[in-house]
């Protein structure tokens, strides 16, 4: 593991978004880790853990950027994971842009006032966009053209952005960004995981794109790769194989149900009116056309070498 000017012994890391979705299948990786010498947690609330450190920081605050650069001016940390980002239902779309967009810009600014030797931010191969020109594989080099009537796509296409300036600017700061392909699993909440959650799950008729699908024990050692890989730069993060939307959803425990269109649409409202699993209206173009991401970069350069086909990480959602 490379030597790092923060901490003379162990890693010092720091975390934030330690309660959500990722944060919940790092921590436990960290805490085993006899090279991680303490844990800065950066959120809201203070999860378990031997090694944690909390301060309560509240990213979408006026005076969040002080609060980090004070604390990591008091405690500097060899790596920071910048986790704080929203894959759950959102009922306040600027509460969100505040957390997202905007806390990582105070994330940015007091790592970048820090010297943090290395910073590691998720992101979604959801952000290449599901177009029907796309290439049958997407690159890392591929332009973000995200999902324009989609907030939640949105936000973290501005976040990579961000983030990207940042290391053309701080070039002492290895960043690695992860872009994972769609998560499932018992601990995943997002639109695919609440979209086969339904028994019956609408279709749009005379389309079944190809889909990938990430177990989240992939995903949680994409995280912990991360924490010493020699690499920086974008990543993807993908299982093995690939599924037709149809097979996705069966391998799910669902049964598909191919609708025009028009009674498309009008089925999404209508679960989304009912407060139901669904996936979102403004995420038609990702069941119209695929979004394949090459995984080799991520192989060669951080050695992530899936172990869950696909199928297998689809299938953790089957109901008993």
């Amino acid at each position: 593991m490379e030597a790092t000017q923060a901490s003379k012994g162990g890693l010092r890391v720091a975390v934030t978004g330690a309660a959500g979705d990722l944060g919940g299948l790092l921590l436990p990786l960290l805490e085993r880790d006899p090279d991680v010498e303490s844990i800065l947690v950066l959120d809201v609330a203070k999860p378990a853990g031997d090694k944690v450190d909390f301060h309560r920081v509240d990213l979408t605050r006026h005076d969040a950027e002080s609060e980090l650069s004070d604390v990591l001016a008091e405690l500097p940390v060899d790596v920071f994971y910048h986790l704080a980002f929203l894959y759950g239902p959102v009922r306040d779309g600027s509460l969100a842009h505040e957390l997202e967009v905007i806390g990582t810009m105070n994330v940015l600014s007091a790592v970048g006032r820090a010297r943090v030797p290395r910073l590691i931010v998720p992101s979604m191969t959801a952000l290449y966009g599901a177009r029907g020109q796309n290439p049958a594989l997407l690159g890392e080099e591929t332009p973000l053209l995200g999902c324009p009537g989609s907030r939640f796509v949105t936000d973290k296409v501005e976040v990579e952005k961000q983030v990207r300036t940042f290391r053309e600017r701080h070039p002492e700061t290895r960043v690695i960004v992860l872009r994972f392909a769609p998560l499932f699993g018992p601990h995943m909440n997002n639109p695919a995981t609440r979209m086969v959650a339904r028994r019956v799950v609408p279709t749009l008729l005379g389309f079944d794109p190809l889909w990938q699908a990430l177990h989240e024990e992939d995903a949680a050692r994409a995280l912990y790769q991360a924490l010493s890989a020699n690499a920086e730069g974008e990543f993807n993060i993908v299982g093995r194989g690939v599924l037709p939307l149809s097979g996705l959803i069966r391998q799910a425990g669902g049964q598909p149900l191919p609708l025009p269109g028009p009674l498309y649409r009008a089925a999404l409202r209508t679960m989304s009116t009912l407060g139901g699993p669904g996936f979102p209206t403004a995420l038609l173009d990702y069941m119209h056309y695929g979004w394949v991401a090459n995984g080799e970069r991520a192989e060669e350069e951080l050695g992530f070498i899936p172990m869950f086909h696909a199928r297998d990480a689809v299938a953790t959602m089957r109901r008993s």
